[in-house]
């Protein structure tokens, strides 16, 4: 265009030059015209570009009109007519949501000690996470949640699907498991969820994480993906120390504020609580839920009696992986895998300086393979049979479960001997 108007500027100007000098009190006005006659060429060209953009938009608007109508009348989700129970994910969405609540934990200063890390004297919002309403009877209503978005609080309050914020009553709570049971009195446009068979969920199924991604500000919202793994077992990490835990895994988006939300199936029945993701720069997609069968029975035990009741064998142990080389000398073994007995609560048959391998026949690596094993399959009162190394030779020893304490299920710390335990002992189980 540039190029164009300095040809035709040096264009006007030599027709100017020339009829200046031949003939300029004979056409005074044709320099007028030739500039109107410039003036609207390139006023042509302008209207022309406009012209080809707004057609550029026109078109983009056009095709999306044109792939909407190519697809459901719904809006085109491809997940749209799937459902047994829905005619479009929108439909389940909104009639899901009224299940879908926010958690949020309040926490005041306790004490002194709270008052000098800052903590306020006066209940303030410490956290948001997410919960789901499970059951409601008598005019109330029966929350799921994850043990760590309520832990520590004060006081907890919900937040329903219509914004309306309430007091929770928490039932109980287990940090094994990271579950958690709340108690609310108004329920006034509330709904409960329906649960899915989660032993029948496939990789591949289509799954909606539903909750409050980052808190509040983002209530309500919903997520998408597939479940990328119908049977993962992972090492978590929890405030009773480390689990090993059955979990579904999902690419559908999970953030923080998602704990302890719904992922739910194109049916909207619950297939899993949102409790975990890997958070790493080249990690992407990867979250985790508590399968909806575990969820079950979980709550069942803390609407019951308000926390779980566990087996324990009544000792203190250490994993042999853990303990330094300098130190495996004096425990006079090799090994590299099993549990080391660092001390004995009562006379069981185990001795301080045992190594335990096996457990009922089954290996026995490190303390999560143990506790795993005991939580699934059996409960206090239970006798197993338990596979020392001791002194170099392999002993089996019957051992009857005693009921877990809560010190021992809320022990956290695994304390190794050169950290300074008083009496060697680590996690309690």
């Amino acid at each position: 265009m540039s190029d164009f108007n300095n040809g035709m500027n040096q264009h006007q100007e030599q027709s100017n030059q020339r009829y200046s000098r031949h003939n300029k009190s004979r056409f005074p006005w044709l320099k007028t015209i030739i500039v109107a006659l410039i003036a609207g060429i390139i006023g042509a060209l302008l209207v022309l570009g406009v012209g080809k953009i707004i057609d550029r938009t026109m078109s983009n608007k056009d095709a999306g009109k044109v792939q909407e109508t190519t697809n459901t009348k719904s809006g085109g989700n491809t997940l749209d007519g799937k459902s047994d129970k829905y005619d479009s994910v929108n439909q389940m969405i909104n009639d899901v949501s009224p299940a879908i609540v926010g958690v949020i934990n309040m926490q005041k200063a306790e004490g002194l000690d709270d008052l000098l890390k800052g903590k306020s004297s006066k209940s303030e919002e410490a956290g948001v996470g997410s919960g789901v309403i499970y059951q409601k009877s008598n005019g109330s209503a029966y929350i799921v949640t994850n043990n760590h978005v309520i832990d520590d609080a004060s006081e907890i309050k919900v937040q329903l699907h219509n914004s309306k914020q309430v007091d929770a009553k928490l039932i109980g709570k287990d940090a094994q498991t990271d579950m958690a049971v709340l108690k609310i009195d108004n329920t006034k446009g509330t709904k409960s969820i329906q649960f899915a068979n989660s032993s029948k969920v496939k990789t591949g199924d289509s799954v909606f994480a539903m909750g409050n991604p980052l808190g509040l500000e983002f209530a309500n919202s919903v997520t998408s993906g597939i479940i990328s793994a119908n049977e993962r077992t992972i090492d978590s990490q929890t405030s009773s120390g480390n689990n090993k835990v059955n979990v579904l895994q999902t690419d559908a988006a999970i953030n923080p504020g998602n704990s302890g939300g719904a992922l739910v199936d194109v049916n909207g029945n619950l297939v899993g609580i949102n409790s975990m993701k890997i958070a790493n720069e080249q990690v992407e997609g990867i979250g985790f839920a508590i399968p909806s069968n575990e969820v079950k029975e979980t709550i069942k035990e803390l609407a019951k009696h308000g926390k779980i009741e566990r087996p324990s064998i009544g000792i203190g142990l250490l994993n042999l992986s853990e303990i330094p080389e300098s130190y495996k000398d004096e425990l006079k073994t090799k090994r590299n895998d099993g549990i080391y007995v660092a001390k004995v609560e009562k006379d069981n048959g185990l001795k301080e300086g045992d190594i335990i391998t096996k457990v009922d026949g089954k290996s026995i690596k490190e303390d999560t393979d143990l506790k795993s094993y005991l939580y699934h399959n059996k409960k206090p009162g239970d006798t197993i049979t338990i596979t020392v190394e001791r002194k170099n030779k392999t002993k089996d020893i019957k051992v009857k479960l005693s009921k877990q304490k809560d010190s021992e299920s809320q022990s956290s710390t695994q304390q190794q001997p050169d950290q300074g335990s008083s009496d060697g002992s680590g996690l309690f189980q």
